[in-house]
């Protein structure tokens, strides 16, 4: 089964249970935003979406949320406040202001999944609602991020359920800082630098990669899981840089690093910054992308995120 095709099914399973709000409710338009022949240079939406939840050790839970922007080139900035923000308003405040253009050929899974998390406690009751809304263009899109259907629950460290051997790699900030796996984020930082001057970042990226199946394809008749092959090498892990909130743009060099099995695992990349102020970077660590560059089955990769404090 393609990503595409399990996320149709998800929400169309989703759809079907009793507590989940049909899609006209989440988002208040006539649906047709969600076809890809609405994909624009310019001038389209940004569509939050909730992309499922699963269980921590704790207990707790992560509700994991997306989006998809429908341009092709046009990134869109909106700031915390009123035209973005979560309810209820004790969980606002980690989604993303920046939004990314839908990524295009030969990367296929065309939008950014599990961009943030939000997590609520053990007691979390089926029927509550965490809702995300985005106000652009005169209109209002919302999603609600609930527990209540099994069909959203997603795998977080591992595809096995799903009949993968897939997992999340382990990153770390080098040289001394946080590390860790899984979509729940690991956070590093704050770190100063001055506007226009490059800030240097450099991750390691361990842990077990995709084992590559008979003939070196994951699943023959989904061309998105062909494993990434160049000169002779196959790629482990993609890690790919965003600017997740902030008030200017970040540049960086470069936007994405590919990790080679049996090479180095560690991923450099240097960000600039524009204007000054705050902004939280985001990271993600791919295990085994594929050919197009996609997520499998919803997993696994591993978020990272960096405060950084930008002077003058």
């Amino acid at each position: 089964m393609t990503l595409r095709n399990l996320a149709a099914a998800i929400l169309f399973a989703g759809l079907l249970a009793g507590n989940w709000t049909p899609l006209r409710a989440q988002h208040p338009t006539d649906g047709m935003e969600w076809m890809f022949s609405n994909l624009r240079p310019s001038g389209q939406p940004v569509i939050p979406i909730f992309d499922g939840w699963y269980q921590k050790a704790d207990g707790s839970y992560d509700l994991c949320f997306g989006y998809f922007n429908l341009n092709t080139k046009e990134s869109l900035d909106i700031p915390l406040g009123t035209d973005n923000f979560i309810e209820p308003k004790r969980f606002d405040g980690a989604q993303p202001t920046h939004f990314m253009p839908v990524p295009g050929p030969p990367n296929l899974y065309r939008r950014y999944f599990c961009t943030f998390p939000v997590n609520v406690p053990a007691d979390f009751g089926k029927t509550e609602r965490v809702v995300w809304t985005l106000r652009e263009r005169g209109k209002t899109y919302s999603v609600p991020g609930h527990l209540g259907s099994i069909n959203y629950r997603i795998q977080e460290l591992s595809a096995k359920e799903a009949g993968r051997s897939s997992a999340a790699p382990l990153i770390k900030f080098l040289p001394d800082g946080p590390e860790g796996r899984g979509r729940s984020g690991v956070k590093a930082g704050p770190i100063t630098v001055a506007a226009g001057s490059a800030l240097p970042l450099t991750l390691s990226v361990t842990g077990p990669p995709s084992v590559i199946g008979p003939g070196g394809v994951m699943d023959a008749d989904d061309d998105e899981e062909r494993p990434y092959i160049r000169n002779g090498k196959t790629r482990a892990w993609w890690v790919v840089w965003a600017k997740h909130q902030g008030p200017g743009d970040v540049t960086f060099s470069p936007p994405s690093v590919d990790l080679w099995k049996g090479d180095t695992s560690t991923a450099s990349t240097k960000a600039t910054f524009s204007a000054p102020g705050n902004y939280v970077l985001r990271v993600q660590a791919i295990d085994n992308p594929g050919e197009n560059g996609s997520y499998q089955f919803h997993c696994c990769w591993t978020n990272g995120y960096v405060n950084v404090s930008v002077t003058k």
